[in-house]
């Protein structure tokens, strides 16, 4: 039996809950390590045949090593003790893919006494490549833009669209996007330059408002928003060619504004940001001029935004935030009046034990809103179990509790509020929070298992918020989870070599509820799942179909 002690909640917020593991024998680590067996293989490109040099080959079971493979793609274990082990292979020009049944990069051997097994093989997905051409209206080469491949990723927090690869327009316009896992992208275009418009004679300094022409990010196939655009289908080693723009300008304004007070030493940064959060990575940033406290934001499109306004003063924070609506006209000036950020205190107990220590607990507040900047606020629980954070810029936080404990509720006054979503208004709050000690155990086997090679990983998640989450080898034992909150909790067993990118997307785990095991954990006790085993093209069709 292996024992999972490590719980972590998606994207790592979550508090990390570590208990000492039970007690096992003393072993001869000596004789595990060495033995009489091997594993000899060669890793190819699937889609050419041809060997992979350079490819790194990670061995893990019975003792973990590393190789590189050669020449001719071959690698090679020796000395290794009979057992279970994982072979997994990697190379940087061969990028890690959201589809599972894309390569046969990793393999599952069950190694007998003195055995020398050869032959096995593993093969690389080549990565896609997506190229075009960025003109200006009048058909122009753009030089300088950067072109991204973006794709949706679902998390706790919200829908966001990082990029996946990017790459920047040459002279004549052209641009390249190069080793893209194999799925489907967003393809964006950003032209930073601006071309100004006929004006009356201005001096020109810092301050001078001198119209001008700016070019919208556009997506393929040339439109400003996600639901219109089209996905490009990248598929192994394919050059996905003519994903080309024709960027269209449209008059730019400079935002003006001031932001009252800013006393000598005050550090305050400006934010404008689209109301849309799709819109989120458009976001532009200002500094403030102090202690007069004028600001300007250049180029800014007509659209809806939020203002934010954040620093520190003499170690308080302050803040503004002021929704903003730019027009066709030039925007008249904004004034910010910063407030002082509202203080969260409060006291911890822990539940059934009133002596119990509290201090070195840690408390976390994570933003949902994504409206605020710096870095999320963080307190110390003193020994008393009193905590306070001086100060919280008022919005929606998730509230996490770093510790050997969980926690069981959280009191607001005399009513029950949600860790989930704590709403921080303009004044201080006082909370009362009640941790808990008794975690559970839950023993995972695989309902039915199978003689496949491929190797299989056990993901577990709980049905509540925060979301815990923890994914495990899995060689068709019974696998024990332990240090785990009370609770509902749903089990897979899936064929893939990436299960963690699985429990990160919100969605799919949502879609995995109706086909994965579910079972209730009281509190300190221990449960027993039995996961459905999900095919690697069971799992990938499912993802498709949420992708599109």
């Amino acid at each position: 039996m292996k024992a999972a002690i490590l719980l972590v909640s998606v994207l790592n917020l979550a508090a990390q809950i570590a208990l000492n593991p039970p007690q096992r024998p003393p072993v001869d680590t000596q004789a595990q390590m060495t033995g009489k067996s091997s594993i000899e293989g060669t890793v190819v490109d699937s889609l050419t045949g041809q060997p992979v040099r350079k490819a790194t080959v990670a061995l893990n079971g019975r003792t973990g090593l590393n190789a590189v493979t050669d020449t001719s793609g071959h690698f090679a274990f020796h000395l290794l003790p009979a057992g279970q082990y994982t072979i997994r292979v990697s190379n940087e020009n061969y990028p890690a893919s959201r589809n599972l049944q894309a390569a046969r990069a990793q393999v599952l051997i069950a190694l007998k006494e003195d055995e020398q097994k050869q032959d096995v093989s593993l093969a690389l997905v080549p990565g896609a490549s997506v190229s075009g051409r960025i003109a200006d209206e009048e058909d122009n080469p753009m030089q300088g833009c950067l072109v991204s491949a973006m794709q949706v990723r679902n998390t706790d927090f919200g829908t966001n669209f990082p990029a996946m690869g990017s790459g920047q327009s040459d002279d004549k316009g052209e641009y390249r996007i190069t080793k893209l896992a194999t799925g489907k992208y967003y393809i964006e275009a950003r032209c930073g330059q601006g071309v100004p418009l006929p004006h009356a004679f201005v001096l020109r300094s810092a301050s001078s408002d001198v119209p001008s022409l700016v070019y919208a990010p556009r997506l393929y196939p040339g439109v400003t928003d996600f639901a219109a655009a089209t996905k490009v289908d990248a598929s192994p080693g394919a050059n996905v060619s003519g994903i080309s723009f024709k960027m269209s300008p449209a008059t730019g304004f400079t935002l003006r504004g001031h932001v009252a007070p800013v006393p000598n030493g005050g550090n305050i940064q400006i934010m404008l940001q689209p109301s849309d959060p799709a819109g989120r990575q458009s976001r532009q940033g200002a500094g403030v001029n102090g202690p007069p406290g004028e600001f300007q934001i250049r180029n800014v499109l007509p659209g809806s935004y939020v203002l934010v306004a954040s620093g520190s003063i003499e170690g308080r924070s302050y803040f503004a935030r002021l929704p903003v609506e730019v027009g066709a006209t030039k925007p008249e000036p904004i004034s910010l009046a910063l407030a002082e950020a509202p203080s969260v205190s409060g006291t911890i107990s822990i539940e059934g034990d009133n002596n119990a220590a509290t201090k070195g607990l840690k408390l976390n507040l994570n933003p949902l809103d994504q409206q605020t900047m710096g870095p999320p606020p963080q307190a110390d629980v003193q020994s008393d179990g009193t905590f306070s954070f001086n100060s919280v810029v008022p919005g929606h936080w998730r509230l996490f509790v770093n510790g050997v404990a969980y926690l069981k509720s959280v009191t607001r006054g005399d009513q029950q509020v949600s860790a989930n979503d704590l709403e921080i208004g303009a004044s201080g709050i006082s909370l009362k929070i009640v941790l808990g000690v008794k975690f559970g155990q839950i023993d995972a086997t695989v309902s039915d298992p199978t003689s496949s090679t491929e190797p299989a990983s056990g993901i577990l998640w709980s049905a509540g918020e925060p979301r815990f989450v923890q994914n495990f080898a899995l060689d068709r034992q019974p696998h024990q989870v332990v240090g785990l909150p009370p609770g509902k909790y749903f089990g897979c067993a899936v064929v893939t070599g990436q299960p963690a990118m699985v429990l990160q997307d919100y969605a799919v785990r949502k879609a995995l509820e109706s086909r994965c095991a579910a079972v209730e954990l009281p509190e300190g006790e221990h449960a027993a799942i039995q996961m459905p085993l999900l095919a690697a093209q069971d799992l990938q069709q499912l993802m498709e179909k949420l992708d599109q």
